[in-house]
């Protein structure tokens, strides 16, 4: 979704950096005003010469079934195209809410997927950088998603915890793991960001994304190494609660699947059923 697009009318820029500053104001993160905006705009583009004041509801319904996106994809444009028309009529652009007949998306359960040991221990032999091993480990054991991988901070390091900002400002601590144990005292002593930009700040999360991804080799991410923490910290521990706490996730049903079935135990379970005499 980082894929940039082409110029829009007038019109409809102005709209969206009204739309942009409304998000922010109401403490929305920057990767998720980016992604909000990133979908007005290719609605802008793909549905010229409509207007923001005159595309209509048709419109978007023929453009939305023109396309093969999966549910999750399908579902993050409706969420904007909801909230950016629901910001439309209320801040007086228009009398009507075009996005109304949009139905609400039913995405399937996602399966776990914690990416295998073989595969990590292969991409922090490859790693040629500090700096590669440190985004492996973060993400294998703290559980940081990409954003937040991105943002860490010497100042976030204090006594034996690594305090996170997570999705909406919310913030966490997460013990920190004798892997990370010396990289991050490293970076408490060097001081500043763990991944700086090339002028000033931060790297970009895609940065970091394609980075792992990169190492990991096809088929696996950043989110699988996430799944992986998840995985066997649940194992180890037994506790759900811990596990919710210390992913960031405001609900233990979003927890559960991040948390990959252990298949030894499956096999147990069924190996332990009476077998018949016949």
């Amino acid at each position: 979704m980082s894929t940039p697009h082409p110029p829009i009318s007038p019109s409809w820029q102005h709209a969206v950096q009204r739309f942009s500053t409304w998000l922010t104001a109401a403490g929305r993160s920057s990767g998720t005003v980016q992604l909000r905006c990133w979908w007005i705009t290719k609605l802008a583009i793909d549905c010229a010469p409509a207007e923001p004041h005159t595309v209509d509801a048709e419109t978007i319904l023929s453009w939305s079934a023109s396309h093969d996106w999966s549910p999750n994809t399908r579902r993050s444009c409706r969420a904007a195209l909801k909230r950016f028309f629901h910001w439309a009529r209320v801040a007086g652009l228009r009398d009507d809410d075009p996005s109304e007949l949009l139905l609400s998306i039913q995405v399937p359960r996602p399966v776990p997927r914690p990416a295998p040991i073989q595969v990590l221990a292969g991409a922090l032999d490859s790693a040629e950088t500090d700096r590669d091993r440190l985004m492996l480990l973060l993400a294998s054991f703290g559980g940081l998603r990409r954003t937040e991988i991105a943002t860490v901070h010497a100042s976030d390091i204090e006594h034996g915890f690594l305090f996170v900002t997570g999705k909406g400002g919310a913030q966490r601590i997460v013990p920190i793991h004798q892997m990370l144990a010396e990289p991050l005292h490293r970076l408490a002593e060097r001081g500043g960001w763990a991944f700086p930009g090339r002028f000033t700040g931060h790297v970009h999360p895609d940065f970091i994304g394609k980075r792992i991804s990169r190492l990991l080799g096809p088929g696996w991410t950043a989110h699988t190494l996430r799944h992986r923490f998840a995985t066997e910290v649940y194992r180890s521990s037994k506790d759900l609660l811990a596990v919710q706490q210390l992913l960031g996730h405001a609900s233990v049903a979003t927890t559960q699947v991040y948390v990959g079935v252990d298949r030894d135990a499956l096999t147990a379970a069924v190996d332990g059923l009476a077998g018949l005499d016949i």
